[in-house]
């Protein structure tokens, strides 16, 4: 839903009051729907001239079924004579019913009392009231934090706390930058942005600067008309205070210790912590990112370079002694493997990158994802000397042993394959061996040459592992468990989970 105005309207009024129900929505006009009008008061229908008091617009008129028979006049021509009046709706009562075709929304309740009109007049005041109220308290509580300089996160879940409703800012396409909300249900989507949630829940929005989108919700029907009274100030609100840390944010060294925090693991760095970080150290929004890693060197310039074909590049400090970059980049570059004109073979540099991401938010999955390929460049694993963790052509099995990184189960594996292999070969030479024998089918002769030794060493090493394992390498049902297993076992030590 987007934000009309601060009025109160008919669907406000039917969540309210549990006696009224549609009977007929009316027609509607252009993309409104009827019961989106605007209730300013209640009239109520009467016997003598005239039925009704001057109507000035916004009125919902009771038409007690009792009145339309005295009268004479057929009901149908009664509300046929208002649809051309400004007013919101008419309201009936058993045993009428709302004739077909009517362009007003047709409201019903089992029987219009003497007391109706006042009682829902003084509902109007009293929510109208409260409404006013909410929005001046917004307006301070905006006012407060703006004063001292909150950050836009601070700002944000006060807001949320005070109005018991979930607020959220994702980019244009739909990245969330900074949510109060805990659940994915319970988070917008650009798919789903015009359809009810749960319990005819809804979300308001309203579209900030810098490619950001502003959302409440889920909104339930008896909040719907604070939320379109109040979007437009939190609209304001945060938009200052989004100004204000982009001003704010830090230049030069500082900006490099900034980003490089967002870097490090934490238990303090939550996703709305990192999100709202990003923004202050000047990160900008409305991007994906990528994260980098490179041993820094005489080749620095050219693996730079390099870098930046990816996008924008923000120097993070360093990482295990290795230069780190956050690369943003715009939506069409984030969905293709740029695997063309990579780092030369014979360079010595290496890069690398994480898979796309699409804010801050998901910065500890990047770290963690170049970690494991800087690992695994350095013990020369991996053919290339630049490697995106999105390319799984030339990540290989590497891949799918990512996802048990560090997990018991994997050590099991390994230990369970070729764990006697590993305690016994302390030099290492076998298990290399095996795994290059392994990487080329069993054929002995590209084996030695790629091991560089003669044909009798191959198959004397070769005589020595099998001695040891329960699995022969050259039985096609063995070879793959065998392959896995080696490769888990020349992992990178898994980074420690923080809590």
């Amino acid at each position: 839903m987007t934000s009309r105005n601060g009025e109160i309207t008919l669907r406000d009024l039917i969540s309210w009051e549990p006696h009224l129900r549609v009977l007929s929505s009316g027609r509607p006009i252009g993309n409104e729907d009827p019961l989106d009008r605007d209730v300013d008061w209640v009239v109520s229908a009467r016997t003598g001239a005239p039925m009704l008091p001057s109507l000035r617009g916004g009125e919902l008129v009771l038409m007690p079924n009792r009145i339309v028979a005295e009268s004479g006049v057929p009901l149908a021509m009664l509300i046929s004579e208002l649809s051309g009046q400004p007013v919101a709706g008419v309201v009936i009562d058993h045993p009428a019913t709302p004739p077909p075709g009517v362009a007003l929304p047709i409201l019903g309740v089992p029987i219009i009392s003497n007391d109706l009109e006042s009682d829902i007049n003084r509902l109007l005041t009293s929510r109208r009231g409260d409404l006013l109220r909410t929005g001046a308290d917004i307006e301070r509580t905006i006012a407060e934090l703006t004063a001292r300089d909150a950050r836009p996160g601070e700002l944000i879940e006060s807001l949320s706390a005070r109005l018991s409703l979930g607020i959220t800012i994702t980019t244009a396409s739909g990245a969330i930058l900074f949510s109060t909300t805990e659940h994915g249900e319970s988070r917008p989507s650009l798919a789903n942005a015009s359809y009810p949630g749960q319990n005819g829940a809804e979300w308001i929005r309203q579209q900030l600067q810098g490619q950001r989108m502003l959302w409440i919700g889920p909104v339930p029907p008896g909040q719907l008309a604070l939320g379109r009274l109040v979007i437009r100030r939190l609209r304001d609100g945060i938009q200052r205070s989004l100004d204000q840390a982009d001003a704010t944010a830090p230049h030069g060294a500082a900006r490099i210790q900034a980003l490089n925090a967002l870097l490090q693991p934490s238990a303090s760095n939550s996703s709305e912590h990192l999100a709202a970080n990003a923004l202050r150290a000047g990160l900008p929004v409305g991007a994906q990112l990528r994260v980098t890693l490179h041993v820094p060197g005489e080749r620095d310039a050219d693996v730079r370079r390099r870098i930046a074909t990816y996008g924008s590049m923000h120097d993070a400090g360093t990482i295990d002694g290795l230069a780190a970059c956050i690369v943003t980049i715009q939506e069409s570059r984030a969905r293709t493997v740029l695997v063309n004109s990579p780092l030369p073979r014979e360079s010595q540099a290496s890069i690398a990158v994480s898979a796309p991401i699409p804010s801050a938010r998901q910065l500890p999955e990047a770290v963690r994802q170049v970690r494991y390929i800087a690992g695994l460049q350095q013990r020369r694993l991996l053919l290339r000397n630049e490697i995106q963790f999105d390319d799984n052509v030339h990540l290989g099995a590497f891949r799918l042993l990512y996802d048990r990184w560090g997990a018991p189960e994997l050590h099991r594996y390994v230990d369970s394959l070729v764990g006697q292999l590993l305690r016994e070969d302390r030099r290492g030479l076998l298990r290399e061996t095996l795994r290059v024998y392994l990487e080329y089918g069993g054929a002995q002769r590209p084996t030695s040459e790629r091991l560089g030794i003669h044909r009798n060493t191959l198959t004397y090493r070769m005589r020595q592992i099998r001695a040891v394992l329960d699995l022969d390498p050259d039985d096609p049902g063995g070879r793959l468990g065998l392959h896995l297993a080696l490769l888990a076992a020349e992992l990178p030590p898994a980074p420690p989970v923080v809590m």
